[in-house]
């Protein structure tokens, strides 16, 4: 019964211990101060897309904006055979 008591008592000391190992420097208890309004914001957005400031994907790639004439079929085949790397630009 005494080990019982023993055990249950260092797993509450324990699960105490690493809830607290969560924020040890406290960074949750700062609070963000905007220094910018939201239409701010919002026109500056504006201006970086009308300008072509902003970054289109990793590669600088735009989205394609017609649909695709292709089967699901022929899109399949065609990603298993291509050398194309997706995902993380790679660094050539």
């Amino acid at each position: 019964m005494k080990s019982v008591i023993t055990l249950a008592a260092a797993l509450l000391v324990s699960t105490a211990a690493l809830a607290n190992d969560i924020d040890p420097n406290g960074f949750e208890k700062e609070h963000f101060i905007s220094s910018a309004s939201r239409a701010e914001v919002v026109a500056d957005l504006k201006l970086a897309q009308q300008g072509g400031e902003l970054s289109l994907g990793e590669q600088g790639m735009k989205p394609v904006a017609e649909p695709s004439t292709k089967t699901r079929a022929q899109v399949g085949a065609e990603a298993r055979t291509s050398k194309r790397v997706y995902g993380e630009a790679s660094v050539e």
